[in-house]
């Protein structure tokens, strides 16, 4: 049986020590590099709730992977008030933190299985 593009992502984050969850499911496309650099389609744009913010996922989303980061990330943007784009993402042990701007924004790795 042929790896799905959803299930690839999935094991090149937990390979990075990055939740599954860090991705919405559904993946129906996915370009990984061995230099850590992605880009993934999703079939529409993806809306999610985590810690009082609402994160959306364009159907495209970029970046480069490395241990424990996504660095140059492009299709993600956080709102509490407005939205802003999400440039990149650290984890932090039980908390993983969103680069947004000149602000860091810690959510519970939790909210990520």
């Amino acid at each position: 049986m042929t790896e799905t593009p959803d299930a690839r992502t999935r094991e090149v984050l937990r390979d990075n020590g990055l939740p599954e969850g860090l991705l919405p499911s559904g993946i129906i496309e996915a370009d990984i590099s061995s230099d850590g650099a992605f880009s993934v389609r999703l079939p529409k744009r993806v809306e999610r709730k985590h810690g009082g913010y609402r994160v959306r996922f364009g159907p495209t989303v970029s970046g480069r992977l490395s241990a424990g980061r996504v660095s140059g990330l492009k299709g993600v943007e956080a709102k509490q008030v407005v939205w802003f784009a999400v440039q990149g993402i650290v984890d932090k042990g039980e908390q993983l933190i969103f680069e947004v701007g000149p602000a860091r924004v810690p959510l519970p790795r939790s909210a990520f299985p």
